[in-house]
C-alpha cells in the first residue's frame, strides 16, 4: 500500500521541486536584472553629475572675463541650464537620507541667480560690481564642490564601489555602514556649510525666506514612529504596519521619518513629516507590466487616491507618458482659482491603475496659501497682453509666485503655437506677463 502511495507521489514530489526551483532561478534572474538596471542608472546620473560640474565649472570662469552684455546673457543663461542639469543628475541619485541639502540648495540658489541676470536687459541694467564679486566667491566655492565631487568619482570608479550598496546603508534602521559614497557627499555637504553666505541680491534672498519660512508653516503635533508607519499603512490601503521599519531624519530644514514597506512586488518607499504626520513623498519600486489603461481610466484613478488620502479639489494641468507610467501634475482649485504653490504629482502605473509614486511637497509646505484679492482686469484687458501669436484655447484665475518671490494673481491663458503648447501667466493686476511656461505634455482641456 505504502509503496504504491510512494510511487505514485514520489514523481509528483520530483515535478513540483523542480517546478519551485525553475521558478526560484527565473524569480531571481529578474530581480537580478532589476537590481543590475536601477545600478547602471545610478552609475550613469553619477557620472553625468560630474560631467555636467566640469562644464559649469568652464562656463562660469569665462563669464567672470565677460565684458559685452550679449556674452554676458548667453553665458548666464548657460550657467542657469547647466546648474539644472546637475540638479535633475542629483535627483536620479538616492539622496533621501544623504546629507547633501546643502549643496543641492547651493546649485538651486546659484541657477536663481545666474537666471535672473541672464534674463534681465544688460544693456539698461548691466551686472553691478557686487554681482561680479558674488560671481566670482560662487566660481570658487563651485570649483571646491567639483574637485571633491571628482576625488569620490575616482574612488567610485577605483574600487568599483555600487550605489545599491547605499541604499543598504541608508535603509538600515541600525547604525549605517562605512560607506565611501555616503562619506564623500558628507564632505561636500559638510564644506558648503561652512561657506559664508552670499549676495545673491534682492531677488534670490526673497525666495529664499519664503522657502525657509514655509517649513516653519506646517500644522499638527509631531507624531512618534509607530504613526508615521499608520500612515503609510493608510496610504498603502494596507491593513497592518508588519515588517515596516522607519528611520527619523532629524538634518535639514524640517524633520521627517523615512518608512520602508517590503513587498513582495517590491519596496515602497516614504517620507512622512514629523510636524502633522504629512505625506511628503511615496515611491513603489514594483516592475510595472504591459500598459492596459488609457488616460481617463488612469487619471479616475488617481483623483480616487487623493481624495482618500485628504487631498480634493485637485485639478490636472498637465501630464507626462512613459515605460507604462503616467505623471499627473495637479494643484489645488480653490473657488474657481488655481493656486499653483499648492502642486503634486501622482505616478500611475498603467497595467492595474495602481499609484506607484506620489511628490507633495510643495502641497505639504504651501497648504496656508490662498488665493488673495480680486482681479482689476477683465480677462478681455488682460488678454491684450498676450502674444497675438497664442492661439489661447483656456482661460483661468491662477495664484502663483511671481518672479520676485511675491504671490500674484493672474489670469492662466492656455495655448499653442504651431504644435507646442503654452501656459501664459498675467497679472490680474497690472497687466505684466508674471510667467510663460513651454508645457511638454498637457491635456489643457481638462485643466
Amino acid at each position: 500500500m505504502y509503496r504504491k502511495i510512494a510511487a505514485v507521489l514520489f514523481p509528483v514530489s520530483l515535478i513540483a521541486l523542480v517546478a519551485t526551483g525553475v521558478w526560484g532561478y527565473y524569480e531571481s534572474k529578474d530581480k537580478d536584472s532589476v537590481l543590475i538596471k536601477a545600478e547602471n542608472q545610478y552609475q550613469r546620473a553619477f557620472h553625468e553629475l560630474n560631467d555636467h560640474m566640469d562644464q559649469l565649472n568652464e562656463e562660469m570662469g569665462k563669464s567672470l572675463a565677460i565684458n559685452s552684455a550679449k556674452q554676458t546673457t548667453t553665458s548666464m543663461t548657460n550657467v542657469w541650464r547647466l546648474t539644472y542639469a546637475a540638479q535633475n543628475d542629483i535627483a536620479q541619485l538616492p539622496m533621501t537620507l544623504m546629507p547633501f541639502h546643502k549643496a543641492e540648495e547651493f546649485l538651486s540658489d546659484l541657477g536663481t541667480f545666474s537666471y535672473k541676470i541672464g534674463v534681465r536687459d544688460l544693456h539698461v541694467q548691466p551686472m553691478s560690481n557686487n554681482e561680479w564679486k558674488s560671481l566670482h566667491a560662487l566660481y570658487n566655492h563651485q570649483k571646491e564642490i567639483r574637485s571633491n565631487l571628482h576625488q569620490l568619482q575616482s574612488k567610485v570608479m577605483n574600487k568599483n564601489l555600487r550605489w545599491m550598496d547605499v541604499e543598504l546603508a541608508l535603509a538600515s534602521e541600525d547604525n549605517p555602514m562605512d560607506n565611501t559614497i555616503i562619506d564623500g557627499f558628507h564632505k561636500v555637504n559638510k564644506m558648503v556649510e561652512q561657506y559664508p553666505e552670499a549676495d545673491w541680491g534682492p531677488t534670490v534672498n526673497n525666495l529664499k525666506v519664503r522657502q525657509k519660512e514655509k517649513y516653519t508653516r506646517l500644522k499638527g503635533n509631531p507624531i512618534t514612529a509607530a504613526e508615521a508607519k499608520r500612515k503609510v499603512a493608510q496610504l498603502m490601503n494596507r491593513p497592518s504596519t508588519k515588517n515596516m521599519s522607519v528611520v527619523l531624519n532629524k538634518k535639514g530644514d524640517y524633520q521627517t521619518y523615512s518608512v520602508r514597506y517590503p513587498l513582495k512586488s517590491g519596496d515602497v518607499y516614504t517620507d512622512v513629516t514629523k510636524i502633522g504626520g504629512h505625506v511628503v513623498w511615496m515611491i513603489d519600486e514594483r516592475p510595472v507590466g504591459k500598459a492596459k489603461l488609457n488616460f481617463d481610466q488612469a487619471e479616475a484613478g488617481a483623483k480616487r487616491f487623493l481624495t482618500r488620502i485628504g487631498f480634493p479639489d485637485m485639478s490636472v494641468i498637465s501630464y507626462n507618458q512613459a515605460d507604462n507610467l503616467l505623471s499627473l501634475n495637479y494643484v489645488h482649485r480653490e473657488n474657481g482659482v488655481l493656486v499653483y504653490p499648492q502642486a503634486l504629482t501622482v505616478k500611475v502605473a498603467l497595467d492595474n491603475g495602481n499609484v506607484v509614486g506620489i511628490q507633495a511637497a510643495e502641497y505639504v509646505f504651501n497648504f496656508h496659501e490662498k488665493a488673495k484679492g480680486k482681479p482689476k482686469l477683465t480677462e478681455a484687458g488682460a488678454r491684450k497682453y498676450v502674444s497675438p501669436r497664442l492661439k489661447i484655447q483656456k482661460t483661468n484665475l491662477a495664484s502663483i509666485y511671481g518672479e520676485d518671490g511675491n504671490e500674484a494673481l493672474c489670469y492662466e491663458f492656455l495655448g499653442t503655437i504651431d504644435k507646442d503648447q503654452f501656459r501664459v501667466f498675467i497679472n490680474a493686476k497690472n497687466g505684466n506677463e508674471e510667467l510663460v511656461e513651454k508645457i511638454t505634455k498637457a491635456d489643457i482641456s481638462k485643466a
